[in-house]
């Protein structure tokens, strides 16, 4: 889902909530459908503002494509006005680029941040996934660089590096002794996970997926035809 709204104090709201994807791949998102945020739209909610309006930033996402998130994030960056970046529920992978890209950053004691090492996929020979793994470096290079200028004195690139390798969960009680973040109270909230929902790396035991309740019973379908991608989940996240 991504929306921008004008309030009336002239500040101006946007949600990202959802997978991040490329702009290529939006040509098959329907407009009624909810879960997935990629540059193009975010640029066209950003037009509607002015660029000088404060700007909040409202994140709820798994992550997705970096080049996508990489824009994103650049994007709000650039807005004249001060930013603020707020985590509802997560910042997952290339969705903490996002969050880092604002002035100021607010996260609930028990929201998430997760930082991990990028992946991709690839095909070829010997010399086609040396290319890809020389490219992955060079984007963890670039994606740690955004995370210890938002570190606090103190907090070393290695840290850092370290924390990027092991795939890294933080609570925003967490995240605030290691980052300039400021931390608002636990909520009990539920952060939507997009259409794509896949495990995310070592997922804390405090929260739970679940199926979003159906509005009504649909009719069975034949095994072979359940697309298992569009089902609606919702993750519940436990007050700590």
């Amino acid at each position: 889902m991504i929306k921008v709204k004008n309030n009336a104090d002239n500040s101006a709201e946007l949600f990202i909530y959802g997978d991040i994807i490329d702009d290529a791949d939006s040509n098959w998102i329907f407009e009624d459908d909810n879960g997935y945020v990629w540059p193009q739209n975010i640029k066209q909610q950003l037009d509607k503002i002015d660029d000088n309006q404060p700007l909040t930033v409202y994140i709820n996402s798994n992550g997705g494509s970096v080049p996508a998130g990489v824009a994103i994030s650049n994007m709000i960056a650039r807005h004249k006005g001060p930013t603020k970046a707020v985590v509802d529920g997560w910042a997952c992978s290339i969705a903490t680029q996002i969050f880092f890209s604002a002035d100021k950053r607010e996260i609930p004691e028990n929201a998430y941040l997760m930082i991990h090492k990028p992946s991709c996929m690839c095909a070829g020979d010997a010399d086609d996934f040396a290319a890809a793994i020389d490219m992955l470096d060079t984007l963890q290079t670039g994606l740690e660089s955004t995370y210890l200028k938002a570190a606090k004195d103190g907090v070393t690139a290695d840290q850092i590096h370290n924390l990027v390798e092991a795939s890294t969960w933080l609570t925003g009680a967490e995240a605030a002794e290691l980052f300039d973040v400021s931390v608002t109270a636990a909520t009990t909230a539920a952060a939507y996970a997009g259409k794509s929902f896949k495990p995310l790396d070592k997922m804390p035991d405090g929260l739970k997926v679940e199926k979003a309740p159906a509005e009504k019973e649909p009719d069975p379908e034949p095994a072979d035809k359940v697309d298992a991608a569009a089902l609606k989940l919702k993750i519940a996240l436990a007050t700590i």
